[in-house]
């Protein structure tokens, strides 16, 4: 599932995007980690998440604003970010579980 949801998101974003919105997973494994594993995590690493979060944020805000103004390049943006942020979910997800 992983591998086709990287492939989806990969054929709908520009290479860029892509790369910095599967940056997330960091944060995915992060939090799996916090709430399955019952791990603590200082304010400093807490900091860093958000500060990565909001990277990710202003990259794709930015990315956004392009001349791709057609409706039809919108949308496969829209379906590359899902596949994308699905796509971190599970690596996140699949990390913490096998770690337990």
């Amino acid at each position: 599932i992983q591998n086709n949801l990287l492939y989806l998101a990969l054929t709908n974003l520009d290479a860029a995007s892509y790369q910095v919105l599967y940056q997330l997973k960091i944060l995915t494994t992060a939090i799996f980690s916090a709430t399955m594993l019952r791990r603590r995590f200082s304010a400093t690493k807490w900091a860093s998440l958000v500060v990565l979060t909001c990277g990710v944020a202003i990259v794709e805000i930015s990315g956004s604003s392009n001349n791709d103004t057609s409706e039809n390049k919108d949308q496969n943006r829209f379906v590359g970010l899902v596949a994308v942020l699905s796509a971190a979910c599970t690596s996140g997800f699949s990390g913490v579980y096998f770690e337990k």
